[in-house]
């Protein structure tokens, strides 16, 4: 059934189309994920949205969906771990979120 198949998935996208499928029923468009991207991208920390907000801007819609999801949950950590795992490099990223990791710390080095 539609509702055991959304209790396996946690916030992987579709692409169906022009949008996006999120298990909780809500469909947004590309530009409106974008924009929500965006909005998340802006942090509490300068240099933090020194690197997020490029990012969103230049590499978002290079994004593969298992990337587009890490990134939702990547901002979903507090802005001194990111700073530490990102800019001062103290601590070791989650590894379920690695590939969205390394595609920041690429960027991070073009920049």
């Amino acid at each position: 059934s539609l509702s055991s198949l959304n209790k396996k998935r946690s916030m992987f996208f579709w692409k169906i189309h022009a949008f996006l499928y999120f298990p909780d029923y809500i469909i947004l468009s590309v530009s409106d994920l974008l924009n929500k991207a965006k909005f998340k991208a802006r942090r509490g920390l300068n240099e933090l949205d020194k690197i997020f907000v490029p990012f969103v801007e230049k590499r978002f819609l290079l994004l593969r969906n298992s990337q587009v999801d890490q990134l939702f949950e990547l901002f979903e950590i507090d802005d001194v771990s990111l700073a530490d795992i990102i800019i001062y490099k103290k601590m070791e990223y989650p590894i379920e979120l690695k590939e969205i990791f390394e595609e920041i710390f690429e960027f991070y080095s073009e920049i």
